[in-house]
């Protein structure tokens, strides 16, 4: 099968939906199919990705979306689609005005769409009429969580399914239990407000007044950065440590130094798949309590789950757990079976049967 996955964001900055088409890719690629990747960039990219040009940074739900503007953009996606001759587009975030709502528009194959985002948006309500005719054409909708699916059929009304993100759980699988004298807090992410780490920052006098010898780390990096560097207070800075932009390979050695993993996002999230690659290291988790972490985490089996935006609350789970081991251990080993459930191979099966099942439909409407 050929396969055409077309995101709207810049493929050459980091983030979670890119991470997500990169990853499945990788699976489809794996059992025989031909995938050809779709998005703008700016700079660079791997072979297997065509870029679709530059990107402006747009201020979106949090964050700060690099999506594809101007007047070549439309030509260059018919070009690239063309070009793919593909069986089945997969486009992910249909309704983002870049690269993604243009290959949806264009596309003359069966039309499979992954809603990522949990938003609540007056701007997303009034475009939902004109939208509509783009909706009907989705052969296969779905939605990486029941808050994404909740944001589109809020709008359009029913007809998505539930495919979660993946985890590479094999890739974890090396990384062992913390040490039960352990006292490693590790916070690992973008440095921006929906993801909490200001929370983290505000509940650290509590923790240190709670556990003296914890040490903090602050993985990451983003807009927030200099401030909350700025805002760890003096007598604390010896104990909390800021490492900037981290790879993979840091990835797993922070995970592996970590005893508790904080995760304190304040909203806007939709799966927690910083969360689920936490678990899937087997690492007891402190979350905040909002619906796209709740869809990954069961809380007081699979992760310690507090109100969003408390600090108290916050400084209080992870002090719980690092004073005690035992609940520690139990937690991380309920953590990493849970992530199983989310293991790309079983993600993909999911994924790969919603093409078949577009194709499927195509024929037999005669379209």
């Amino acid at each position: 099968m050929k396969v055409a996955l077309v995101s709207p964001y810049s493929w050459t900055t980091p983030g979670g939906v890119n991470t997500h088409i990169a990853s499945l890719a990788a699976q489809l690629r794996a059992r025989g199919h031909e995938v050809r990747i779709l998005a703008p960039a700016d700079g660079p990219v791997d072979a297997g990705v065509v870029s679709l040009g530059g990107t402006v940074g747009i201020p979106f739900n949090g964050a700060v979306a690099r999506l594809a503007f101007g007047p070549r953009v439309p030509g260059r996606v018919r070009v690239a689609l063309r070009r793919a001759r593909a069986d089945v587009i997969h486009v992910h975030e249909p309704f983002t005005p870049s690269t993604s709502l243009l290959a949806s528009l264009s596309a003359r194959v069966p039309l499979v769409a992954t809603f990522h985002a949990s938003v609540r948006s007056r701007v997303y309500r009034i475009a939902g009429l004109p939208l509509r005719p783009l909706w009907k054409k989705i052969a296969v909708g779905i939605a990486v969580s029941q808050a994404a699916r909740d944001t589109v059929e809020g709008v359009f009304g029913p007809g998505v399914r539930i495919i979660p993100n993946g985890v590479d759980v094999a890739h974890y699988a090396d990384i062992g239990p913390p040490p039960p004298t352990g006292r490693e807090v590790l916070y690992f992410g973008r440095l921006e407000t929906r993801k909490g780490p200001q929370i983290l920052v505000e509940a650290l006098p509590a923790l240190f007044a709670a556990v003296p010898d914890a040490h903090v780390v602050i993985a990451g990096d983003g807009p927030l950065r200099e401030k909350l560097e700025s805002s760890v207070p003096s007598a604390l800075r010896k104990q909390v440590i800021f490492t900037g932009h981290f790879d993979e390979a840091d990835r797993l050695a922070l995970l592996s130094a970590s005893t508790v993993v904080a995760l304190p996002a304040i909203g806007g999230e939709s799966f927690g798949i910083t969360l689920a690659e936490a678990m899937a290291a087997g690492r007891a988790v402190v979350a905040s309590s909002i619906p796209g972490y709740a869809a990954v985490a069961r809380g007081g089996l699979d992760a310690f789950l507090v109100p969003p935006g408390d600090p108290s609350a916050l400084a209080g789970g992870i002090a719980g757990l690092l004073r005690d081991p035992a609940k520690t251990a139990a937690l991380g080993a309920g953590a990493r079976e849970r992530a199983r459930t989310f293991d790309w191979p079983v993600v993909a099966s999911q994924i790969e049967e919603a093409y078949h099942e577009a194709i499927s439909a195509r024929s037999q409407s005669g379209r």
